[in-house]
């Protein structure tokens, strides 16, 4: 079934380049790393770290795709070559489908409606806080209905999902799907209050016999997660705050003497903006794996500015430089703490080809 949905929609993303009117959007980050433990330098490197190519046929008012390739020079070491290519995107929105006002249909592999990993813009350098400390990939294959509350009161989304992400095309994937539901509600503005829920499940890595895999009911190796997250977003004037908090209770139902394991993260992150090119940011996390085991977590302060070169007629950026500065503390008493510098540049650019004008 997946590899039906990921070819169908390549093959419609395809014929869209062809005859819709299409827009190609390139985005790079050129980055330099420069890391210290305890005194001593343990990296030190310039990459490009990431780059997307994006295609957005649109056939019609009502139907829209986007078809994402997401490649970089280095993945710390796991590509042999020193380069490597996933797809990010590939799905189609259906616009006023469904009987509902202004609901949208989404079909392939698309955004996690988790958090705020859907939308995360990457103020910081560093990913969101639910991709870095691995709840749930930022795409999967799947399908979803999102849309606005009316008069402007905030956003909602249901969808279910394959569960292996988009790195690790097939794996993970069982008799079992994974739910999200998503909910953002504006009360007031410049306040956004809202959660998130999501119900996966696998199988232990190590389990080759497929099978074994599709024994729902006595495989001691079947684990669930329960994740639950909650975000507030605050903006008055030239000062932002997004704070949020992540919890993941992971279960194994067919063994009875399995403890579960509840990892939890909290995460805020201010931002003041000096002026139309300038930006401070900073972040501070707070993440424990396992909160029945003491020091085993670490916080992470990190104090950077970004600085925009050049944005486009609609004010977005088009190229700017971030600086962060990051300090890992490690709670365990033997542990060595980290800083690392990084400096990135970052550069989009975008154009729209209109078929038949």
């Amino acid at each position: 079934m997946r590899k039906t949905i990921l070819t169908l929609i390549l093959i419609i993303v395809a014929l869209g380049f062809l005859h819709a009117e299409t827009k190609l959007k390139m985005e790079l980050w050129n980055r330099w790393t420069y890391q210290m433990i305890d005194g001593d330098v343990t990296k030190n490197e310039m990459a490009l770290k990431r780059g997307y190519f994006r295609l957005e046929p649109k056939f019609s008012e009502n139907i829209k795709g986007r078809f994402n390739v997401d490649f970089f020079s280095d993945d710390d070491d796991k590509v042999a070559d020193g380069a490597g290519i996933k797809i990010k995107y590939a799905y189609l929105d259906f616009n006023n489908l469904l009987p509902i006002k202004d609901a949208k249909l989404t079909v392939g592999l698309m955004k996690t409606y988790f958090g705020t990993i859907y939308e995360w813009d990457y103020t910081t350098i560093d990913g969101d806080p639910s991709d870095k400390y691995k709840f749930v990939s930022s795409t999967d294959f799947g399908l979803g209905v999102s849309g606005k509350i009316p008069n402007g009161f905030g956003s909602y989304a249901l969808a279910v999902y394959n569960g292996e992400g988009y790195k690790k095309v097939g794996s993970n994937i069982n008799k079992d799907m994974n739910y999200v539901a998503n909910l953002r509600v504006t009360p007031i503005n410049g306040v956004t209050l809202g959660g998130s829920y999501m119900f996966k499940s696998k199988y232990d890595s190590q389990i080759e016999d497929e099978t074994a895999r599709g024994d729902m009911v006595d495989n001691p190796d079947r684990e669930e997660y329960n994740l639950i997250a909650g975000v507030g977003k605050f903006a008055y004037g030239p000062v932002s705050l997004l704070a949020q908090y992540l919890n993941k209770v992971k279960c194994k139902p067919n063994m009875d003497d399995y403890d579960d394991i509840t990892t939890t993260v909290m995460s805020f992150m201010p931002v003041f903006k000096v002026n139309n090119k300038i930006d401070i940011v900073g972040r501070y996390d707070m993440y424990d794996p396992d909160t029945d085991t003491d020091d085993d977590g670490y916080n992470a302060i990190v104090a950077g500015i970004n600085y925009h070169i050049m944005r486009d007629a609609k004010n977005a950026p088009k190229l700017f430089i971030q600086t962060n500065y990051q300090l890992k503390q490690y709670e365990a008493e033997d542990s060595d703490d980290e800083s690392e510098l990084m400096v990135q540049l970052r550069w989009i650019f975008s154009e729209t080809i209109n078929k038949g004008k």
